[in-house]
């Protein structure tokens, strides 16, 4: 949303714009963008054919198009079949739309979470008497490494003009 956009202090322009309205991205030119990338709201695109057609044309030669998404989403806002698929379903529906709009170079999907972590092993009952010190390092830690490991799903469909 714009007041998000207008936040961040990383970008030097953006535009605001409801795609599933106006899928053109008339305004850019061709062979302008060396990436495009969508966080979490391919689930939501009404016309994906005509955006993603748009964002081959904007592409330059050999630009990278990222589309990344969870299996969270807001119900009421994703298209039917979007809620119907399982992760697999949602990774081929993504490289669907790249495949089946131009012409790209490579299309691959991604599961971009990071390999799981070792829980440290407690220590014994004895130590943590000793040193309380150590029994809340050992909590702490291994609560941050359950906190990791089960994270959302996270993948990404990237493909290359």
């Amino acid at each position: 949303n714009e007041e998000e956009l207008k936040a961040n202090k990383q970008l030097t322009e953006y535009v605001v714009q409801d795609l599933n309205k106006d899928p053109s991205l008339e305004q850019f030119e061709s062979n302008s963008f060396d990436v495009i990338c969508n966080v979490v709201s391919v689930d939501y695109l009404t016309k994906p054919r005509e955006i993603f057609q748009e964002m081959h044309r904007i592409l330059k030669p050999g630009g990278v198009a990222l589309m990344s998404f969870s299996n969270r989403c807001f119900a009421t806002k994703a298209v039917a079949m979007w809620l119907q698929a399982d992760d697999i379903g949602r990774l081929s529906i993504v490289a669907s739309y790249f495949h089946y709009t131009a012409e790209w170079t490579s299309i691959e999907a991604l599961d971009i979470l990071p390999p799981k972590l070792d829980t440290p092993e407690r220590p014994k009952f004895g130590e943590m008497f000793q040193n309380p010190a150590k029994g809340f390092a050992w909590m702490s830690t291994a609560a941050a490494v359950q906190k990791s490991n089960n994270g959302d799903p996270m993948f990404v469909v990237k493909a290359v003009k």
